[in-house]
Formats: C-alpha cells, sequence, structure tokens
C-alpha cells in the first residue's frame, strides 16, 4: 500500500529523565538488572564518550561495566534470554568524524568485554533472541547496502538474513515472541526538489531468509516504526511530539493516535505507553513538559501516569515488564537554562496505580531490563 501520512509541525523537544535519583524498594516493583549507559561531555557540552552500568534491582547496587573512552560509544545492550550475558553496540568516532560499529559481548561480573564481530563494514543494532541468536544490522562499507543478519553468542556462526537494495536503510530488529520471525522497520529518500521518504515494514522469517514486505507508506519526512510484539501492527511517531499513527499491516488501515512521541508496546499488545505534550499558561508563567501516558492499543482510555508538572522535564518509557504492567522509564531534566544539556535518570512505574519508584542516574534502551 502506499498512503501519504500528513503529520503538524513539530515542537523542538527531545527525550527524557533526571539528575541523581535514590534506590527506593517497593514491594510491588518486579526484581531483575537494568543495564543502563551514562554519558560523559566534553568542555564544549558535547557527549565525548558513553559507558555501561548494571543497576541490581533487588539490592539497589550500581556498577560500571565498561571503562568511558574518548569518542568511543557503547549502546543498544540487551540481555541474553537467560540474564548471563549481554551484547551491545561500540561506537567510535574517528578523526574524519566518521564512526565504526562493533558488536561486543559481556558477562554481569567480567572486567571487559570481548570482541563478537568487527572487520570490514559496521556491526551495529543488536537484538538478543531466543536459542541464543543474535540479529543485527550489517553494512556493506564498499556498497552501502544493509543486512538483516544473525549471529550465535560465541561469534562463531553467522548468517546473512535478507539484504534490501540500496539505499534502503534498515533500523533495529526486533524478535518474534517466539522466535521464528523478525521484524524490520527501513525506509529510504526519494526526489530532490520535495523529498519524501518511504517507510517500509518487513516480517523476516529466520529458518528461510523469506522477508514478507508489510507496508509501503510514503511520508513527508522519516518517522520511527514501533512494532506490537506479534508484527501486525505498528506506530509511526516522530522523535518528538507529535502526531502518532497507528498502522493495521494486514488491512492497511491507518488510525490516528494522540499527539506523542516514543511509543512502547506492552508485552501482551494491548497498551502502548507514549510521552505526550502539556503546554500551562498561567498568570505571568508558561510551563511546558513531557508527562507519561498510557492508552489502549484500539486507541481508547487515555490515562496519564506521571505526575511531575516541572517545566522541561520528560520521560519516556524504555520498556515494559513481563507481567504487562511496569514500565521502565527514563526521565530528562537540564543543567542549564538554555537547554542544551540533557540529565538522565531511571524510574519504574507502577502503569495501574501510577506508583513510582526513583532509580539511579542512567538512560536505559529496549531490551536493558533483565526479569528472572
Amino acid at each position: 500500500m502506499t498512503t501519504p501520512v500528513l503529520r503538524a509541525a513539530a515542537a523542538a523537544l527531545v527525550l527524557t529523565a533526571p539528575l541523581v535519583a535514590t534506590f527506593a524498594a517497593h514491594a510491588a516493583t518486579p526484581a531483575g538488572k537494568v543495564v543502563f549507559t551514562r554519558t560523559a561531555l566534553a568542555a564544549d557540552a558535547t557527549a565525548s564518550s558513553r559507558s555501561l552500568w548494571i543497576l541490581d534491582l533487588g539490592n539497589g547496587q550500581v556498577r560500571q561495566l565498561t571503562t568511558p573512552a574518548d569518542r568511543t560509544f557503547d549502546m543498544a545492550a540487551t540481555w541474553s534470554p537467560d540474564g548471563q550475558s549481554l551484547v551491545f553496540d561500540r561506537g567510535t568516532t574517528r578523526a574524519r568524524m566518521d564512526s565504526r560499529h562493533v558488536l561486543e559481548t559481556m558477562t554481569p561480573d567480567a572486567t571487559r568485554p570481548k570482541l563478537l564481530l568487527s572487520g570490514v563494514g559496521d556491526f551495529s543494532k543488536p537484538a538478543w533472541g531466543p536459542n541464543n541468536r543474535i540479529a543485527f544490522i550489517r553494512q556493506d562499507s564498499v556498497r552501502a547496502a544493509q543486512c538483516v543478519s544473525l549471529v550465535d553468542g560465541t561469534g562463531r556462526i553467522r548468517r546473512t538474513l535478507y539484504c534490501p537494495a540500496a539505499p534502503i536503510q534498515l533500523m533495529r530488529p526486533t524478535w518474534s515472541a517466539d522466535g521464528t520471525h523478525l521484524f524490520v522497520a527501513a525506509g529510504y529518500p526519494e526526489g530532490r526538489l520535495e523529498p519524501v521518504w518511504h517507510a517500509l515494514a518487513y516480517s523476516i522469517d529466520v529458518a528461510t531468509g523469506g522477508a514478507t514486505l508489510l507496508s509501503d507508506i510514503v511520508m513527508e519526512e522519516q518517522l520511527d516504526l514501533e512494532f506490537s510484539p506479534d508484527g501486525t501492527r505498528g506506530v509511526y511517531s516522530d522523535s518528538v511530539a507529535n502526531d502518532m499513527t497507528l498502522v493495521d499491516f494486514r488491512t492497511g488501515e491507518a488510525k490516528a493516535l494522540p499527539r506523542g512521541h516514543a511509543p512502547k508496546w506492552s508485552p501482551d499488545g494491548r497498551r502502548i505507553a507514549y510521552t505526550g505534550e502539556v503546554y500551562e499558561v498561567g498568570t505571568g508563567e508558561f510551563r511546558y513538559y513531557e508527562p507519561l501516558y498510557v492508552i489502549n492499543a484500539d486507541g481508547t482510555r487515555v490515562r496519564r501516569i506521571t505526575d511531575s508538572r516541572v517545566d522541561n522535564h520528560a520521560y519516556t518509557a524504555a520498556q515494559w515488564s513481563k507481567d504487562n504492567v511496569h514500565l521502565l522509564v527514563n526521565r530528562r531534566t537540564f543543567d542549564d537554562v538554555s537547554l542544551t544539556i540533557p540529565r538522565f535518570g531511571l524510574r519504574i512505574i507502577d502503569a495501574d496505580t501510577r506508583a513510582l519508584v526513583n532509580l539511579p542516574a542512567g538512560y536505559a534502551e529496549t531490551g536493558g531490563w533483565f526479569e528472572p
């Protein structure tokens, strides 16, 4: 299908989370461990490095996993299904300002990571799935083509699944619950005077490498796609609060959702958490902030679940818990009045009761929370 998606102008704001937070125990909070990042800033307030840290939710202990190194950025860490290892993308910015990406693995008690994949080209956006398989995106440095590929946890067995024609760009793969399919968002620009973005969605059979094109939607510019757990639906959203669209890949039907960004499906596919926006105008004051909301997957029953009304605070969901109730959340504040130096902190929020647990400073991504 080819359907235009029209969008309102975006408000110029970014993602989530705060500064130093204290760990507080909560009886209903799931256990497990969270891998997250902390970013070091250079003198000009730009990011100079990013390292991995681990939080034990049972006792609140925080440990550093990777050592910060100038122009080295560790990201996209995801746990193996048994919680014994994790894989992550290590990006290195070189003198010419281009970057190189390799995949590394690590156990929580190790002193240093192990190189999993490197060589000619880039290896990035890993997602650890069932049966000790890691999906990732490989980019050919000569042809600039990208492929969805698999590797086992030891790095010995590697297989290319699907390589669309350049210049199609591939996003981070998402595993189906049973490990039989990968869902991948992709796209490419078209046109020069008034360019558009072809947003593609694929379902890839892991056994055969066969790719099914779920949709081809023409947009005014690139949007993010968050797949439902079964891959039958997806939510398109901007990187800042804007109109969101729910697409049913089976029928091609598109449905408008509330204004927001950073949607995250619950594991059962029944609810979507997302970041909204609130403007408050009072006597002599103006306040803008971005609360976290939860909505039913059919677009009904919108509920705000964070209470903070502090100017420029923002919450974004990183991951739902397995019980479909709790959310690991990033909360953003700023260190300066010009809003150029963000600080991030972690929270766990009960989507039903809105109970909130403060966690340490840091930023979490999907796949960063392991629950036993």
